[in-house]
């Protein structure tokens, strides 16, 4: 990322406009990229499962957490 020096505070403030996407809907992608990138999404377990006990579905719960 290259870096920019600037001689007063206004001509900084014209670049970052310049950078900045004007589209509102870009900017939120942007924003929602970086948020991925911070954050990835959980894995999300597909499908439906039938349990016997309470204990025989926490331990599968316990067993897909561990795996992702």
């Amino acid at each position: 990322m290259p870096v920019y020096k600037y001689r007063s505070f206004e001509e900084a403030e014209e670049h970052l406009k310049k950078l900045l996407p004007t589209d509102p809907l870009e900017r939120l992608r942007q924003l929602e990229r970086i948020i991925i990138v911070l954050k990835p999404p959980r894995k999300i377990q597909r499908g439906i499962f039938k349990f016997r006990t309470l204990e025989e579905a926490n331990e599968h719960r316990k067993n897909f957490d561990t795996q992702s």
